[in-house]
């Protein structure tokens, strides 16, 4: 199953082994593992886009993948990716990958301003690695275009309530989704804690994995 592939890095980062490939989502303080063949960045906000990160773990064919406020900051094979949009890497046969959008439709500011807002371009991934799918939701509340991934084999869903979905509206995106199985993310760190893990699992109602932090 996907899930055996897959490892959790912290915070909302991930990485996926494809086959002889290496993808990875979101990488912010890794210090050590392969290098990508594939990296996906959900959106430029600091602890999810890093630049020192990409450039670690990057060798010569490495593909960088994001939403234009991320890929117009990066240099060599970069490409710009919108909702909606799909692509199929040339060098990772077996993998494809489609941006889903990712937006906060209740999670504000003192000013009042939405902390992800639509128009700022930020997307989730579903990633198809030989027929299985992962979907990572990035920063996001719960939202209409969750509904083009029912039936995931695995959803990473943000827990915390800070900038994100609460447990309890996380578990609400995995009713939406039905996904095989669904794991937290976004705690731990700086942000959220176990117990916001352990809140989603008792309320989701499908089954969840509460992966333990890889050594990076």
């Amino acid at each position: 199953m996907l899930l055996d592939a897959l490892e959790w890095l912290g915070h909302s980062g991930f990485r996926i082994a494809a086959g002889r490939a290496t993808v990875y989502i979101d990488p912010y303080r890794v210090t050590g593992g392969p290098k990508a063949d594939l990296i996906l960045v959900t959106h430029g906000h600091y602890d999810h886009f890093s630049p020192s990160d990409i450039d670690r773990l990057s060798h010569d064919r490495t593909l960088v993948v994001g939403p234009p406020s991320v890929a117009e900051r990066l240099a060599g094979r970069v490409r710009s990716i919108a909702p909606g949009e799909e692509i199929e890497p040339d060098l990772l046969p077996g993998v494809a990958v489609r941006a889903i959008a990712a937006y906060n439709t209740s999670k504000r500011d003192p000013a009042g301003n939405v902390f992800h807002p639509r128009e700022a371009g930020g997307v989730g991934y579903e990633v198809r690695v030989r027929g299985e799918r992962v979907y990572h939701s990035g920063d996001t509340d719960v939202i209409p275009e969750m509904d083009a991934v029912a039936g995931v084999d695995v959803a990473l869903l943000p827990v915390s309530g800070v900038y994100v979905m609460t447990a309890g509206e996380a578990a609400e995106a995995a009713r939406r989704i039905q996904p095989r199985v669904a794991v937290p993310m976004h705690w731990g760190g700086h942000l959220g804690s176990y117990d916001d893990a352990e809140a989603f699992a008792r309320q989701a109602p499908v089954a969840v994995s509460i992966l333990e932090q890889a050594r990076r």
